[in-house]
């Protein structure tokens, strides 16, 4: 889509107006300017504050991560009358998304939307990403709408520098996209899967019998290509955005992990905003949050569709067979962190699984 003028305009005065944002001034000017000639950005500065948002997630590509923001920044921008106003920095521009907590937690950036990023500070979030613990973006939403997502925002909430303002979705369940075709539960065995580099996503692979890589997302698509790995799991949008379905050509539909995102705001940049601004942020990301939940599931159905039409063979395996093989994890994970046991009998209450 060409840019209009207006868009012009905001690029040729992004530099002038992030120099005099009070927020998040770790960035310098010069990085900025390297970061908006590559990927661009996209959001309404505010006259008195913006925010900044970084994502991995491409910036001036329809994503989870956009979807959310889009809507965000507009409801901020009406809430506030204009004062608050906010930023995306897709692509990676402010550095790797991992270490995205760190600068939420010195106050150098303002907000995030990723969630597992924060288990290295925050283990007990791994409760969410167990294997096979959902059946469907609907029971994410339930759960998290519920007692286990107020636990764990508390838990959060007393661990960082942060606070979590809700629970948003990925677009779809993650899947296994391999060179090979992966039809049963044994011929996991000795592949190498690239994984998010966490330790439930990791245990759930070992449990099928695979050999879990976790890897930066960057070096996914060399790897693929090289043989380094002989897949990766991840939502079809992801997939397609990163023309992964070029280097393997089979997706096994396991929706192994519902995992969800989350607009993370900085104690310390909500510190800096009066309590009218707090309340329209606030205000914002629960509108947001409403918005983009119901375009998940057909967001991941449409890429699965493309992937198709792009030559991707997509299979169906049995599912239950690989729940049983990854259950020990859920009672190992919660023996080793007390305090995601309620967390689990509240999710089990809601999907009607047992241990």
């Amino acid at each position: 889509m060409s840019a209009t003028p207006s868009d012009r305009f905001y690029r040729r005065n992004i530099l002038k107006w992030t120099a005099a944002v009070p927020l998040s001034a770790a960035f310098g000017g010069s990085r900025l300017a390297n970061a908006e000639t590559q990927s661009g950005v996209r959001g309404q500065e505010g006259k008195k504050v913006t925010l900044k948002l970084g994502s991995s997630q491409p910036t001036h590509t329809e994503n989870a991560h956009t979807v959310f923001f889009d809507k965000f920044v507009s409801e901020l921008t009406k809430n506030s009358n204009g004062d608050v106003g906010a930023i995306f920095y897709g692509d990676s521009q402010l550095g790797p998304e991992d270490k995205y907590p760190s600068q939420l937690n010195f106050g150098t950036l303002d907000m995030m939307l990723a969630v597992s990023d924060w288990s290295p500070i925050v283990p007990e979030l791994g409760v969410l990403t167990m294997g096979f613990l959902f059946n469907s973006l609907q029971q994410v939403g339930k759960v998290l709408d519920g007692s286990a997502g107020q636990q764990l925002q508390t838990i959060f909430k007393s661990k960082t520098k942060a606070e979590i303002l809700g629970w948003c979705f990925n677009f779809g369940g993650r899947n296994v996209l391999s060179k090979v075709p992966i039809l049963t539960a044994a011929e996991f065995h000795g592949k190498k899967i690239r994984v998010l580099p966490s330790p439930t996503f990791v245990q759930t692979f070992r449990l099928l019998g695979a050999d879990p890589v976790p890897m930066s997302f960057g070096e996914v698509y060399v790897s693929l290509q090289t043989g380094v790995i002989d897949g990766l799991e991840h939502d079809p949008p992801t997939m397609l955005q990163y023309k992964f379905y070029e280097v393997a050509k089979n997706l096994t539909v396991t929706q192994h992990i519902f995992d969800p995102l989350a607009p993370v705001i900085s104690d310390s940049t909500l510190k800096k905003l009066s309590s009218t601004d707090q309340q329209a942020v606030r205000k914002a990301a629960a509108e947001a949050i409403s918005y983009q939940r119901p375009k998940a599931a057909e967001a991941a159905q449409n890429a699965l569709d493309q992937l198709k039409q792009k030559g991707v063979k997509v299979m169906e395996i049995d599912r239950l067979k690989l729940v049983d093989m990854v259950k020990p994890l859920w009672t190992s994970f919660t023996d080793q962190h007390a305090d995601t046991k309620p967390v689990l009998q509240a999710i089990l209450a809601v999907t009607g699984q047992s241990i």
